[in-house]
C-alpha cells in the first residue's frame, strides 16, 4: 500500500507542479547528511516519518459486506491511519530551493482529496475518498530540530504532508510480497558488463473504473512470448525480464489492448506496472 502511495505522491508532484524528471529528482529516502552529499541534481524528498491512527475517524461499528453471491457478512469498520511525510527541497542555491518548495506546496495544497486519475496500485481499491492535509501541525512532530539531529543533518524548511488511508482489519495476504527485483549476472573469469534480469508486478484493472481489478486477465510480454494470468486481486507477475521497452498485451472482458512499458536500466524503483483494459 505504501509503495502505491509513494508512486501517487510522485505523480501528483510531477503533474500538478509541472516538474520534469530530467531537471529534478523525487526521492523517498531518509534525508541524512550522507544522502544529501550524494545528490547530483536538484531533488524533492518525501520522507515517510510517521504512521498513526486518526482518532477523529475512529469507528468501532460493524458494517455489512454484501457478497457477489447475494450473501452478507458483518465486519468491523476499517482502521483509518494518517501517513505523514516530511517534504523538503534540495539544491545548491537557496533561491532555487525556495522556488521548488513553494511549487510543491501549491501542488500538494491543490488536492485536499486525491483524485482518482492520480491513484496508483492498491490505492484504487480504497473504500473511501483519500483526504490529505498540507502544512498542518502534526502530533508526531513536536521538535523539528530533534528530527534533523537524528538524521545528522542541518535544519531545513519543510512541508508536513499527511494522507489518511483505510486499513482493512480482516485483510488476508494471499502470498509472499512481490517486488520489482533486479539480478545482475556476470560470467566468472570474463571481463564484461553484467546482464540485468528483473522481476516486475502490476495490477490489471477496468479502464472505466480503476477501482475494479480484472480477475483472470491474460497478460503477454509480446517480444519475449511470456504469459501470465491475473489473480483474484488483478495482480500479475513476470520474472526474468531484461531492461528494455516491451509490448504488454492484455486480453480480458472480450477485448485485447496493447500497452508499451519500459523496464528501466539500473536499480528500479518498487514500481507496479498497472494495466487498464
Amino acid at each position: 500500500m505504501i509503495e502505491s502511495l509513494d508512486l501517487t505522491i510522485k505523480k501528483l508532484i510531477l503533474q500538478k507542479g509541472l516538474f520534469d524528471l530530467s531537471d529534478v529528482e523525487i526521492r523517498f529516502d531518509q534525508p541524512t547528511r550522507d544522502w544529501a552529499a550524494g545528490l547530483t541534481k536538484p531533488a524533492i524528498n518525501c520522507y515517510l516519518y510517521d504512521i498513526r491512527e486518526n482518532r477523529e475517524l475512529r469507528n468501532r461499528e460493524w458494517i455489512v459486506d454484501r457478497q457477489p453471491n447475494g450473501q452478507t457478512r458483518k465486519k468491523i469498520a476499517p482502521l483509518r491511519v494518517d501517513v505523514s511525510y516530511l517534504v523538503t527541497a534540495w539544491t545548491n542555491e537557496v533561491e532555487d530551493e525556495h522556488a521548488i518548495l513553494w511549487r510543491v506546496l501549491v501542488a500538494l495544497a491543490s488536492t485536499p482529496i486525491l483524485p482518482e486519475e492520480l491513484l496508483k496500485g492498491e490505492l484504487v481499491h480504497q473504500p473511501f475518498p483519500i483526504p490529505t492535509q498540507t502544512a498542518q501541525v502534526s502530533e508526531a512532530m513536536h521538535n523539528l530540530s530533534d528530527l534533523w539531529n537524528v538524521m545528522e543533518n542541518e535544519l531545513k524548511p519543510a512541508i508536513n504532508y499527511a494522507i489518511t488511508l483505510a486499513v482493512d482489519r480482516e485483510y488476508a495476504f494471499s502470498g509472499p510480497m512481490v517486488f520489482t527485483k533486479r539480478v545482475d549476472f556476470r560470467q566468472r573469469g570474463v571481463e564484461m558488463d553484467p546482464e540485468s534480469i528483473l522481476q516486475i508486478a502490476g495490477i490489471v484493472h477496468e479502464k472505466e473504473n480503476g477501482a475494479n481489478p480484472v480477475v483472470g486477465a491474460e497478460v503477454w510480454v509480446v517480444e519475449r512470448g511470456q504469459r501470465a494470468l491475473s489473480d483474484r486481486y488483478g495482480r500479475y507477475t513476470f520474472r526474468n525480464l531484461p531492461p528494455g521497452t516491451y509490448t504488454f498485451r492484455v486480453a480480458a472482458l472480450g477485448r485485447t489492448i496493447d500497452h508499451r512499458l519500459t523496464v528501466p536500466e539500473g536499480v528500479p524503483e518498487l514500481t507496479m506496472y498497472d494495466l487498464a483494459i
